[in-house]
C-alpha cells in the first residue's frame, strides 16, 4: 500500500466476520489510530447481524485530504480484515489487485449449510496478497482466548501508515479499563501477529 502520506488517494479497509467476534473494536481502535497518525479517517456504521453468529461488517476510509463517505466500492479495498474464512470469501471481491487479505483459518460452524472447510482455505489461499492465521493456535500459546482479533490486526499493521507506538497507545487506552493484565495480554497478540508478516525489504 503507497504512504497516503505521498497522495490524495482514499484507501479502504473491509472488517469482515459475525457477530460476537469484535469486529466493531477492531474498527474503532483502526479509526483511532489513523486519525493519531495525521490522517483524515471516517468509520462506516456495522452491519449485518449483530447477534452472536451473524454476518457482520464494517469499512474503514482514510487518507490525506478530508472525507466525504466512509464507503467503499467493489474491488478498491486496500485491506480486508476477515475475523472467520467464510466471511473473508463473502468480502473478497471487495479488494483492488494489489490489495492484502488477512483473515483467521478458525471457521464459525455455527453457519447453516458450511462448506467444506478445505474448499474455503483453498479459495483463501488462492487470493494475491492472502495471509491465513491459525488463531485458536495462536491463542493456546498465548494464553489468551480472545487473541485471534488482536493477532490479525496486528498482520494488518504492516500495511498501514501507523507506528508502533501509536498503535500500543490506543491498545491501551482502549483497554485499560480491564486491567494491566488483560491490557498486556492484547498487545502481546498484536505483537504476535505482527511478526507473522515479512517486513518488506
Amino acid at each position: 500500500m503507497s504512504d497516503p502520506r505521498t497522495n490524495s488517494r482514499i484507501h479502504g479497509i473491509v472488517l469482515s466476520g459475525v457477530g460476537g467476534q469484535g469486529v466493531l473494536s477492531l474498527a474503532q481502535i483502526l479509526l483511532e489510530a489513523l486519525r493519531r497518525s495525521g490522517l483524515h479517517a471516517l468509520q462506516s456504521e456495522i452491519h449485518g447481524m449483530s447477534q452472536r453468529g451473524g454476518s457482520v461488517h464494517a469499512m474503514v476510509c482514510f487518507s490525506q485530504v478530508p472525507l466525504t463517505s466512509p464507503i467503499i466500492d467493489e474491488g478498491s479495498a486496500d485491506l480486508l480484515i476477515a475475523l472467520e474464512p467464510l466471511e473473508a470469501l463473502r468480502y473478497v471481491s471487495m479488494l483492488r489487485m494489489d490489495g492484502h487479505l488477512v483473515v483467521s483459518e478458525e471457521p464459525q460452524m455455527s453457519m447453516e449449510a458450511y462448506p467444506p472447510i478445505d474448499d474455503v482455505y483453498a479459495a483463501l489461499k488462492a487470493v494475491r496478497g492472502a495471509h491465513l492465521i491459525d488463531t485458536e493456535d495462536l491463542a493456546r500459546r498465548l494464553k489468551h482466548k480472545q487473541a485471534g482479533g488482536m493477532a490479525l490486526l496486528g498482520m494488518a499493521s504492516m500495511f498501514l501508515p501507523v507506528t508502533n507506538e501509536v498503535w500500543f497507545d490506543v491498545i491501551r487506552q482502549r483497554f485499560e479499563a480491564k486491567g494491566v493484565s488483560v491490557t498486556e495480554k492484547n498487545i502481546e497478540a498484536f505483537q504476535a501477529g505482527r511478526g507473522l508478516i515479512p517486513v518488506p525489504a
